[in-house]
């Protein structure tokens, strides 16, 4: 079992299909057993060989992962794509005003529903 460094987030590609073969972890760690990757990986990245005492149970646990796949298609680069944050709007108690800031629902009720009438 072999622990590779690089840099946090890096993923790693195969020359020959494109698609990823690893992602190193946000600590720049990638830790396996899997033979082709080590010896693929040996010549390229800092790396220590491990024992299994020298692993936490955490990292047993998770240290087998198979690698993530953002596209299936023969991409040069793939992309990916953020989802937006859902909207929550907040409605007024009085009338049909909603917005999605809190600040802006505040100066509604001091403009239109004040206790003056208005």
């Amino acid at each position: 079992m072999y622990r590779f460094y690089g840099a946090p987030l890096q993923s790693i590609t195969s020359k020959q299909t494109g698609r990823i073969l690893f992602v190193f972890d946000t600590k720049g760690e990638f830790i396996t057993d899997d033979e082709n990757i080590i010896r693929r990986c040996l010549g390229f990245f800092d790396n220590m060989k491990l024992e299994a005492k020298d692993i936490s149970k955490k990292e047993m646990k998770t240290y087998n992962i198979p690698p993530m796949v953002i596209s299936t298609k023969n991409e040069k680069k793939p992309i990916l794509e953020l989802s937006k944050p859902e909207v929550i709007l907040k409605h007024c108690k009085k009338c049909e005003f909603a917005t999605e800031n809190q600040g802006d629902l505040l100066a509604h009720y001091r403009e239109k529903h004040t206790k003056g009438g208005k």
